[in-house]
């Protein structure tokens, strides 16, 4: 096995593959086998996968489906070019002259060097200028939104105030900080192909709770679990906050939202339920915060989107 650089981001490497690890995990995480999650039960909602996060090496204990992290980058799509840029941007591996460009090779540099392989912002082709031309894109696109209004309950005038694009066939929808400066990219894919990612983020983006709170003044929000179901909550006026994913709450987050009444809805799942309660212990410290079970009786995934576009009522929002 070749060896994988000291200052390798393999959280940050794997949620640009769309691939979340959860925070609590130390060496091996489970996660969901990406590899082909169509061949396992329920979709492999219970986790059969390990990532090893000291050196990116996952398995698949059900499937047996293995590799390293460029076959991770692979089996989501990648190019071995791309795998190789994408390996490189976060600390896995740097450049040199390959006899095979197909494999990619690491080796020993200087904590100098090492240090300087590690991402910092975002990349070049991530502009506002191309986030304009995105958002074009999408005005461009009428039955894409019809569609995104009528499956996901997504409001086109929602869509322009998050900034959101269409490019390459995904959903761009840009994360800024407090300041309003652009910190990331994720790209979404309301109906992927089996064993296609929904959700990837480009290459050194920071992932943060979108919209920053500190561009919502409402003192009554929903924080919930996932992008997607942020815009469909915006979209039927609720005053919503997406963490990145289940597994992606960061307690120094809690802070962001203090001093406010923080109705928390999640997935309908054993993560979705956990983080719920994690994120509800950090919280409490700062505010008034209550959790809601859309469906205490579902294990399924059920989320606030199903519930929205099951005609959940304004008089139910609250609680």
């Amino acid at each position: 096995m070749t060896q994988t650089l000291a200052c390798a981001d393999i959280r940050g490497y794997y949620a640009a593959l769309g691939i979340q690890i959860p925070g609590w995990a130390r060496t091996e995480a489970s996660i969901r086998c990406f590899a082909g999650a169509d061949a396992h039960q329920r979709g492999d909602r219970d986790p059969s996968c390990s990532v090893n996060l000291e050196h990116g090496a996952w398995h698949c204990h059900a499937c047996g489906a293995s590799g390293g992290a460029f076959d991770a980058a692979t089996k989501r799509g990648y190019s071995d070019r791309e795998a190789i840029d994408l390996m490189v941007a976060y600390g896995l591996t740097e450049y040199r002259t390959y006899r095979s460009t197909t494999i990619p090779m690491r080796r020993a540099s200087t904590p100098a060097r090492q240090a300087s392989a590690k991402p910092t912002r975002l990349s070049a082709s991530i502009t506002e200028d191309a986030i304009a031309t995105w958002r074009d894109a999408l005005t461009r696109r009428p039955e894409l939104i019809a569609r995104l209004t009528r499956d996901r309950g997504w409001l086109y005038s929602t869509m322009l105030e998050l900034g959101l694009g269409f490019d390459r066939g995904r959903i761009t929808i840009p994360v800024r900080d407090d300041q309003r400066q652009l910190i990331g990219m994720l790209r979404y894919k309301p109906w992927p192909n089996p064993g296609e990612p929904k959700m990837l983020a480009t290459a050194g983006s920071r992932r943060a709770l979108l919209p920053h709170p500190a561009a919502e003044p409402s003192t009554r929000v929903l924080l919930v679990e996932g992008e997607p179901d942020m815009i469909a909550a915006r979209s039927h006026g609720l005053c919503a906050i997406a963490t990145p994913g289940a597994d992606s709450w960061r307690t120094s987050w809690a802070k962001l939202l203090s001093d406010r009444q923080v109705t928390i809805i999640m997935d309908c799942d054993e993560q979705g339920r956990m983080a719920a309660a994690t994120i509800a212990n950090d919280l409490a410290r700062v505010s008034d915060v209550h959790v809601l079970d859309l469906a205490p009786d579902r294990n399924d995934g059920y989320d606030l989107t199903d519930r929205l576009l099951e005609g959940w009522g304004p008089e139910v929002r609250w609680r």
